[in-house]
């Protein structure tokens, strides 16, 4: 006869926008680069790189799905933690990655708009030093016209001549 436990794995999933499943199962499938893997009570510690691919738990008698696509999974003590930059439910999975390509299009173009703020700054302050370099070389050729930044850079204290 076959011995039941009421004994659950806990699994957590984890994405950059949050938790979106963490409750005890009674057992977890995934793909990983090396294959499937099933998990169950009292599984050996490990912890996987995943493939895309569906994500199966059952909880009772009820099996579930989730889409992974890509990530970590490690298991430890009775515990399946699950990273993924896209996971979601089959049915929202396409929103989830429509979502996540207008988020990354708009941090590209405010990133881009700072590396133009960035360049421009870039561009003065390399104006800046040219009109320095070019202000210390008329000094030193005593054009006319620079007396009086002249006198603003002599050393006062005598002892650079």
């Amino acid at each position: 006869m076959e011995e039941r436990t009421d004994k659950k794995l806990r699994l957590r999933v984890l994405t950059p926008r949050g938790s979106l499943r963490d409750q005890e199962v009674d057992y977890v499938i995934f793909r990983s680069t090396e294959g499937d893997a099933g998990i169950q009570i009292g599984h050996e510690p490990f912890t996987a790189t995943l493939n895309e691919g569906l994500l199966v738990y059952r909880v009772n008698s009820a099996v579930h799905t989730l889409v992974v696509l890509g990530g970590i999974a490690s298991v430890l003590d009775d515990e399946v933690i699950v990273v993924s930059e896209i996971a979601d439910h089959p049915n929202r999975i396409k929103q989830t990655i429509n979502e996540l390509a207008r988020e990354k299009t708009a941090l590209a173009e405010e990133e881009r708009k700072g590396s133009t703020d960035i360049h421009i700054m870039e561009l003065g302050l390399r104006r800046a030093l040219v009109r320095v370099d070019v202000s210390a070389y008329s000094i030193i050729k005593g054009h006319a016209g620079v007396m009086e930044f002249d006198e603003d850079l002599r050393d006062s204290g005598g002892g650079g001549d």
